[in-house]
């Protein structure tokens, strides 16, 4: 009687077949998804805008997933810390980061030696929401509207100082976006946070800036400073009657911080789907909705399909402006 010669592969298939476990390159097509908990990666510390929303989403997604969700705070580096672990995890779907405007639109453009590329480092999964910066402006200063500052600018170029949350932060690009379109002139002061900044904008040490609504909500509704424009598409729900940098006759000026959730690259695209399909259940829960609104977070859904195109369009976007203005990130 001949012997019958196996090759390894129909060996390795047939104790498959036996002891009713996949092939190890089969594993991730035949594993359910997700059957053990999912890590979500903060790249900033705990108490944040990016933190809350991490975990507001965390709580309605354990929940429709049939899986804990993990909020892992790893800051530094401008989020860059957080992001990388990420970059270099295993494309299972089952470790993503929170990724902002910042880990993922500016640090590409900022940040030497960054260790990922937004592009190539990552899969993008959905986008989540906005945090809108207003245009704020000490309550003494002799303007009423956003054009009435382009106007004092131009007339005392250099004169004038601004103040941001940081070397390289969302508000500090903000500002050197509108410089850049309007041709204005001022003065940067760096902060360390939105709270020393909304504190000096209070006592007139500086003349403006581009300050998160949620960081400087409570001071403009109290009359210690004044919004004079949003810088987003659309106004804000808790400033209605502030009107948009467009809508003020400053065009091109949005300057949203955004956030997306993003996974290892080559994490394969059915899983990128569940987790998008959760995020976008998720954002419809009621308290969701309650701690968008307390925390002037605006919801924004962006499906998977969409989500290269604009982070690709925002990645060069900023590092048009960090060109043109010499911004470099906080050391």
């Amino acid at each position: 009687m001949g012997m019958i010669l196996l090759d390894r592969r129909q060996m390795l298939g047939g104790a498959a077949m036996l002891f009713g476990s996949p092939l190890p390159g089969d594993a991730l097509a035949q594993e359910r998804f997700p059957s053990r908990p999912l890590a979500v990666v903060v790249p900033y510390p705990p108490g944040g805008s990016v933190d809350l929303v991490a975990r507001a989403l965390g709580d309605q997604m354990a929940q429709i997933l049939g899986q804990s969700i993990i909020i892992e705070n790893r800051g530094g580096g401008g989020g860059a810390i957080g992001a990388l672990a990420v970059a270099q995890a295993e494309p299972d779907g089952y470790r993503v980061v929170l990724g902002t405007q910042q880990t993922h639109g500016t640090n590409d453009a900022l940040i030497p030696n960054l260790g990922y590329k937004t592009l190539e480092s990552f899969a993008p999964i959905c986008g989540v929401c906005t945090v809108p910066h207003a245009l704020v402006v000490r309550r003494d200063l002799k303007v009423a509207s956003a054009s009435d500052l382009v106007a004092l600018l131009r007339s005392e170029p250099g004169k004038l100082n601004y103040g941001s949350t940081g070397n390289g932060s969302s508000s500090h690009l903000a500002a050197e976006l509108f410089k850049i379109k309007t041709g204005v002139q001022a003065v940067h002061v760096p902060y360390r946070g939105g709270a020393p900044l909304a504190q000096d904008l209070v006592n007139g040490i500086v003349d403006f800036g581009f300050v998160a609504v949620a960081n400087i909500l409570g001071q403009i509704e109290g009359g210690l400073v004044r919004a004079i424009a949003i810088a987003s598409d659309t106004r804000v729900p808790q400033l209605p009657d502030v009107p948009t940098l467009s809508e003020a006759g400053v065009a091109e000026v949005n300057a949203d911080a955004w956030f997306a959730y993003f996974a290892p690259a080559r994490t394969p695209p059915d899983r990128i789907a569940v987790i998008a399909a959760s995020v976008e259940k998720a954002l419809s829960a009621d308290p969701v909705r309650e701690a968008f609104r307390l925390n002037a977070v605006v919801s924004h859904w962006r499906p998977p399909a969409d989500m290269p195109a604009f982070v690709a369009a925002e990645v060069k976007k900023w590092a048009e402006v960090v060109r043109l203005s010499g911004a470099r990130a906080e050391p």
